[in-house]
């Protein structure tokens, strides 16, 4: 499992039970430009958005390296969240966990965590437990932090927490 299928399920998501369409440029040179977000989001009854995803596999990885969104990536969605409030996001799905989780992360919001961790490490951890820098355990600094933007999965199936669709302008069916 990687990003491919967070992407994949995400964008199933989206489609089938938000009605949006996201759109995916395949990982290949020459198609996707370098540095465009993976997911274009359209939205038929009000303004679409952007999405980058990343995929952290927990047995391989216990934090994300903020360095995983490129210097392209981080331009071109702030660009757009310039143009745009709440028009770009960051989607984090922690693999190879049980239960499995995905968060769907506003970009500022994102951002300010960023500024809040890098004073002590360049990632953000999944957990900070013991192993993790002494400083990240003390301030809690880890993926506590975002767990409003985290997806709920009920009966085999993704939703947005209600803190998103409100953002999104989004209801459930």
């Amino acid at each position: 499992m990687n990003e491919a299928i967070v992407r994949r399920e995400v964008r199933h998501m989206l489609r089938y039970r938000y009605g949006l369409w996201p759109d995916h440029w395949p990982d290949i040179p020459g198609v996707k430009k370098p540095g465009r977000p993976d997911l274009v989001i359209m939205n038929p009854k009000g303004p679409g958005f952007y999405a980058e995803v990343k995929a952290l596999d927990y047995k391989r990885e216990k934090s994300l390296s903020f360095s995983e969104i490129n210097d392209s990536q981080r331009r071109w969605l702030s660009i757009w969240e310039e143009e745009r409030k709440d028009g770009s996001f960051i989607v984090v799905g922690i693999i190879n966990v049980s239960p499995r989780s995905t968060y769907f992360i506003p970009w500022l919001k994102w951002l300010q965590l960023e500024e809040k961790v890098s004073e002590y490490a360049n990632y953000l951890p999944f957990c900070a437990e013991k192993g993790t820098l002494i400083a990240l355990q003390e301030n809690k600094l880890d993926f506590s932090l975002i767990e409003e933007y985290k997806l709920l999965y009920e009966k085999g199936r993704w939703y947005l927490p209600e803190l998103l669709e409100d953002i999104m302008e989004l209801r459930r069916e």
